[in-house]
């Protein structure tokens, strides 16, 4: 009797942990594409209105989960749901996105839900490491590290590399959609302005 109930509690155990792994390897391969992209235009939240639009050109290639492909170049488009100026915030900007299009490089367009998952400056222009000290315009280095480049290794391996959350400073993002399906991003002190130095990782659904 005690061996039967022992080989019934080790199968059991087996069991509920194959369950376990499969259900985490079927989460990792339903797992919505994340694409870098960089901001087009410019918008600040000092003039945005009410339906302006927001473009972003796609710089890698990505699959929905139907298997449609995004090319590289592509356009992620959007527009402002919500938007409050530092001066109308008491000095708190606000800022709502939602990105709901793709337009391919062949002029079709693919609707989406677009969650922004992170936002920050794009790697210098100049080739310098992300945050390295001649990119932010320093001088000096710490012994042994090339000045050029970054401490974060990541962001020198891979230039659309960006951390979740936001790197643009006084500027922080909501990591979640609202009833109306846009993201929220808020500026601390100053006015929240997007453009070509801004690149951004969207994850599509």
């Amino acid at each position: 009797m005690h061996r039967r109930s022992r080989s019934s509690s080790t199968f059991f155990a087996i069991a509920t942990l194959l369950v376990a792994i499969s259900s985490t390897f079927a989460n990792a391969q339903g797992a919505p594409p994340v694409i870098p992209a960089k901001f087009e235009g410019n918008l600040s939240t000092k003039s945005a209105k009410l339906g302006d639009v927001v473009t972003a050109k796609t710089l890698k290639t990505a699959k929905l989960k139907d298997g449609t492909e995004i090319p590289k170049g592509s356009k992620l488009m959007g527009k402002v749901l919500a938007a409050q100026s530092k001066d109308d915030g008491k000095g708190n900007s606000f800022l709502a996105i939602k990105f709901d299009h793709v337009e391919l490089k062949s002029g079709a367009s693919l609707p989406i839900t677009g969650l922004l998952v992170s936002i920050g400056p794009v790697r210098d222009a100049t080739g310098l490491g992300y945050n390295s000290v001649l990119g932010r315009g320093g001088v000096g280095s710490t012994p042994g590290l090339d000045p050029s480049v970054g401490a974060d290794a990541p962001v020198n391996r891979d230039d659309t590399y960006l951390p979740p959350g936001s790197t643009l400073p006084n500027v922080g993002i909501g990591l979640h959609l609202d009833k109306a399906g846009a993201n929220a991003m808020r500026g601390v002190g100053i006015d929240i302005k997007l453009d070509s130095t801004v690149m951004i990782r969207v994850e599509l659904d």
